[in-house]
């Protein structure tokens, strides 16, 4: 039987299985999924945590092996080490090697914590359970200035698209969350709120009319905006950029640089800086039964579930149409995203601009918000395998 392993479990990976178990019979394959948590963080939800209402962080966590079983596949909880492509095997920490046919990179990138100097997980984040968490509670005693700090992506100079931030949207949504929680309990006019972007402009991948009604939302709401930062170094309470201007802060929340992957760099299956390359079909350019899914893929952006549930389904068609000697279509991205503004209102964006398209599509108001939180109920209680897939 045709051996797959999936390694990583959050939204490509999760993608990645469903689409095994939809395209493929149980007897085609053996499938085993690898990720160091048998619970998914489901990580969209952590800006509302973060913004006032910690006990949130904890009721997000999807049981993905729970679904996986399900399905038949088996699932592996443990820490990936090492990929040996020669092999075909993959090295894990507690259990001996295991062996491949094909396999779906959905590990993710690396946050870049120690890129900065004083820069890490103590100084507070939003993309992870117990930093929303922290900060939530945080949130509840006096605050005078709050920093949100969005890092660098250090990307590929062969990558087409060159983005300076690693994903911003989290950081301007958790901004205007905090925003409307801190109007409501009356302690709005005595709180400042700095957003800094290495970017140029706010909603850096979303396309020209959402970063213009950005803009504007963040003047309206006296949300400052420090364009094309440039970090020095990060101290308890500051931070400092290298024009040697100094923020105070007595509470940063951090989107982190991500620098790529560690995995792939140990493993010699990155282009040189932690990412993968691939063709259009999400292959790897030298080992074609290794296929990229989200982050990790050179030609996805960090912390945008949405590419990598569509690169989870370009990878495993592809992969399907050539065991069945079929065709399968390439890899064409485009960005949906809705942003949460606070007080039920959302501004939900399509647009391929970023790809060379022409195509933008925004909606702002209270059902751009009302879709956002139809899509993570029903992420939740389906687990991951919506009746519906991009």
């Amino acid at each position: 039987m045709h051996k797959v392993v999936v390694l990583g479990s959050r939204f490509g990976g999760s993608a990645t299985a469903y689409w095994l178990h939809k395209l493929f019979a149980r007897h085609e394959l053996d499938v085993t999924i690898v990720d160091q948590w048998p619970m998914m963080t489901y990580r969209p939800a952590m800006v509302m945590a973060a913004a006032g209402h910690p006990q949130i962080a904890d009721q997000w966590h999807i049981n993905m092996a729970k679904k996986y079983e399900q399905a038949g596949f088996h699932f592996i909880r443990d820490t990936i080490f090492k990929i040996d492509p020669a092999s075909q095997q993959v090295i894990l920490t507690g259990h001996p090697p295991l062996a491949y046919d094909t396999l779906f990179v959905a590990t993710g990138s690396d946050p870049g914590w120690a890129t900065i100097e004083g820069l890490g997980p103590q100084r507070s984040g939003v993309c992870e359970d117990y930093l929303a968490r922290n900060t939530g509670y945080a949130v509840h005693n006096p605050i005078h200035h709050i920093v949100i700090g969005i890092g660098c992506l250090h990307q590929s100079p062969y990558d087409p698209i060159q983005l300076q931030a690693s994903l911003d949207v989290p950081g301007f949504e958790v901004g205007f969350l905090l925003d409307a929680w801190l109007s409501q309990h009356n302690r709005r006019k005595g709180t400042s709120i700095t957003v800094l972007t290495p970017a140029g402009v706010p909603g850096e991948s979303l396309g020209s009319i959402s970063q213009e009604f950005l803009l504007k939302e963040l003047k309206r709401r006296d949300i400052h905006l420090i364009t094309h930062a440039q970090y020095e170094r990060v101290t308890r309470e500051a931070i400092v950029l290298k024009n040697q201007v100094t923020l105070e802060a007595d509470r940063m929340i951090w989107v982190p640089p991500y620098p790529g992957s560690q995995l792939l760099r140990l493993s010699g299956l990155d282009d040189g800086y932690g990412w993968m390359p691939t063709d259009e079909y999400c292959r790897h350019e030298r080992w074609p039964n290794i296929y990229a899914v989200g982050d990790v893929n050179r030609s996805a952006l960090p912390k945008l579930g949405h590419i990598a549930m569509l690169q989870a389904r370009t990878a495993v068609h592809a992969f399907w149409a050539e065991r069945k000697h079929k065709t399968s279509r390439p890899y064409h991205p485009y960005i949906l995203h809705v942003l949460w503004l606070g007080n039920g209102r959302g501004i939900f964006t399509l647009s391929d601009t970023l790809y060379g398209g022409k195509r933008q599509w925004v909606n702002v108001g209270r059902m751009a918000a009302a879709s956002k939180s139809v899509f993570n109920w029903s992420y939740r209680i389906f687990a991951g395998w919506m009746p519906i897939m991009p």
